[in-house]
């Protein structure tokens, strides 16, 4: 079953925990919802009841991934397929979280088997963005079907411990699933590309408590007070040139990614609140940058929070040595710096 599930093949769910399991055949191509291949749990042994393919675990992995018996054999032992460096590491900022390098891993395979729905391909290119940085950035669609979120959750939880990883929890069933709501997957990630968490662009945020403007679109991928769950920190985000020594800070992980690219793939650190800044410091002493350009939304010059959040922050990072602080105005009609980028260009078309 291990090698089935890192291979990619379709399992009937409602066979789990049976001995015998029963999946789409990888070699004939089964159609959806039909299942001709059967695997011996107790025995190892898979046969295809349509096209008599057979073997065992090792003899399944090798052929589809075209390695050799004994190649095959080492990976499985191996028991991670997916290799990461490993990443420094730092205090967890909430007891029970995984260190990075299992939340990256968990994270990557799940987005690796998800898709991007059209509604929000078409949302991220009317923001700017071409459909090779779409894909390069990773962002995929969270669907809203429990059975698909307990599939994904279950395939996962066979080579990862989900425990601790938020996002992911057990329901009353014993079987893990990915909890929140359906909407646009944001991967949030550190300088070297490790994704520390995941944010939710709702797609239901209409229908939020108090929404009518005041509502909060964007969510952490969270499972507090769930079985086996974990809640989510406030992780800084950060995206573009990590070489330059000019970096631009900003509301928003989506938001920088977009004034990323627009920039030229200028460097942006993006906290996921005006308020949200802990550990901002030692993100912008990590770059070894020399200027620090702060870029609020332009509705601070009418939304006396967004000032003041923006001034907590210019004094929180005035005193880093050797990194000297501005602030960046632009035409008011465009709240945030990625909607001034995208005007800047239409402009120039």
């Amino acid at each position: 079953m291990g090698s089935a599930r890192r291979c990619g093949i379709r399992i009937d769910g409602r066979t789990l925990g049976r001995e015998e399991v029963e999946a789409a055949c990888p070699f004939c191509g089964d159609k959806p919802d039909r299942y001709h291949l059967s695997m011996n749990t107790r025995k190892n042994q898979y046969h295809c009841k349509l096209c008599g393919a057979g073997g065992n675990s090792v003899s399944l992995y090798a052929r589809l991934q075209d390695v050799s018996y004994t190649d095959a054999a080492r990976e499985l032992i191996r028991g991670n397929i997916y290799k990461f460096p490993q990443p420094p590491q730092a205090p967890p900022a909430e007891t029970g979280i995984k260190p990075l390098a299992e939340r990256h891993g968990a994270y990557y395979e799940m987005l690796s088997h998800l898709a991007l729905n059209d509604r929000h391909l078409r949302g991220l290119r009317d923001r700017g963005l071409p459909n090779e940085r779409i894909g390069v950035n990773m962002y995929r669609t969270l669907p809203k079907d429990g059975p698909e979120r307990r599939f994904l959750a279950g395939m996962l939880a066979g080579f990862y411990d989900l425990s601790g990883i938020p996002g992911f929890c057990t329901g009353k069933d014993g079987q893990w699933t990915i909890a929140g709501k359906g909407g646009l997957l944001i991967p949030v990630c550190d300088k070297d590309g490790y994704i520390q968490g995941m944010q939710v662009r709702l797609d239901d945020w209409d229908m939020e408590p108090g929404a009518n403007g005041a509502g909060r679109r964007y969510r952490w991928l969270s499972s507090r007070y769930s079985e086996n769950g974990a809640g989510s920190a406030a992780w800084i985000h950060v995206t573009g040139d990590i070489t330059s020594k000019t970096a631009y800070l900003t509301e928003g992980p989506l938001k920088g990614d977009v004034a990323s690219f627009l920039g030229g793939d200028a460097l942006f650190i993006c906290v996921a609140g005006i308020n949200a800044t802990g550990g901002l410091a030692d993100v912008i002493k990590s770059l070894g940058i020399t200027e620090l350009v702060i870029a609020s939304d332009m509705d601070k010059e009418i939304n006396p929070q967004v000032r003041e959040g923006t001034e907590r922050i210019a004094k929180a990072v005035s005193g880093i040595k050797g990194v000297r602080v501005f602030s960046l105005d632009w035409d008011a009609r465009y709240k945030g710096i990625d909607d001034y980028y995208l005007a800047l260009r239409k402009a120039a078309a």
